[in-house]
């Protein structure tokens, strides 16, 4: 069941206050972080982040001040209820254990009438990603975070940690063609091959030096090969010169060949 916002941040507050009180550790996230930080208005419920030993002495501190207790089937959460409202307090998401690292990174802010520790733009980025499959694939709200939250994204890094997700790979495209955050182009070292196979046959594709979705890109420990077919050496030339303008580090072994069509042996017959 949905909420204002009035009644999510009435019930934000109740929870932030009981756990301060009782010295558990927790960070807000989902929807009521995102609105502290200037996102959309959140409908859906409180998220609270705990580290899995603390999920339960966190419930029952909700359930002291008169809330309900609730369990639920997932095995990466428990829940509470404050009226209508659905407090979920999580300590697994999709991608990793709530740990020391991650509330050590939350910043605290001000959200509505409470003062709590948040987590940053860019966990709150990679929760969202990692959430999306094949049965979750709604970019509106999403969208409407990521430009709020925008410049206070740690692109990169999000690229980097989701990397594995087809999902989360597709909507960082759609951000970089809507000019929300700028294409990762640059090739590290510490960067998933994966993700310098993509952008660099994109930068081929889309510099008009090069205009090519024919060579296919490899990456192998510290080595990026080319390999596949051009119409001529000038091509071939280009396409290593679009590569080393953005990989940085790593080096180049460049193996496209040049396609030359064989030259007529005998006169043309016209008919």
């Amino acid at each position: 069941m949905s909420a204002d916002i009035d009644e999510l941040l009435h019930s934000l507050t109740l929870v932030v206050n009981t756990l301060r009180d009782s010295g558990v550790r927790f960070a807000v996230g989902g929807g009521c972080a995102v609105y502290a930080r200037g996102g959309p208005a959140s409908d859906h419920d409180v998220d609270i982040f705990v580290r899995p030993q603390d999920s339960e002495a966190a419930r029952a501190a909700l359930v002291t001040v008169g809330m309900r207790a609730a369990d639920p089937v997932e095995d990466w959460l428990t829940k509470a209820y404050h009226g209508d409202v659905l407090v979920d307090i999580i300590f697994r998401t999709n991608h990793h254990t709530v740990d020391d690292a991650l509330l050590d990174r939350a910043e605290v802010m001000r959200i509505g009438t409470a003062v709590a520790p948040v987590l940053t733009g860019t966990d709150l980025i990679i929760d969202k990603l990692m959430v999306l499959d094949a049965h979750r694939l709604d970019f509106t709200r999403l969208l409407e975070a990521a430009r709020a939250l925008r410049e206070q994204v740690d692109w990169p890094r999000v690229r980097r940690e989701c990397a594995e997700s087809p999902y989360a790979r597709a909507f960082l495209s759609l951000l970089a063609d809507l000019g929300i955050q700028a294409p990762e182009v640059t090739a590290h070292r510490d960067e998933p091959p994966q993700y310098v196979v993509a952008n660099l046959r994109r930068a081929f594709a889309e510099d008009p030096r090069t205009a090519t979705m024919g060579v296919h890109v490899t990456v192998r420990g510290d080595v990026v090969v080319l390999t596949g077919e051009v119409a001529d050496e000038q091509s071939r030339l280009a396409l290593e010169t679009v590569l080393r303008e953005r990989i940085g580090p790593l080096r180049v072994h460049n193996d496209v060949r040049v396609h030359r069509r064989n030259a007529p042996v005998g006169p043309e017959l016209l008919e």
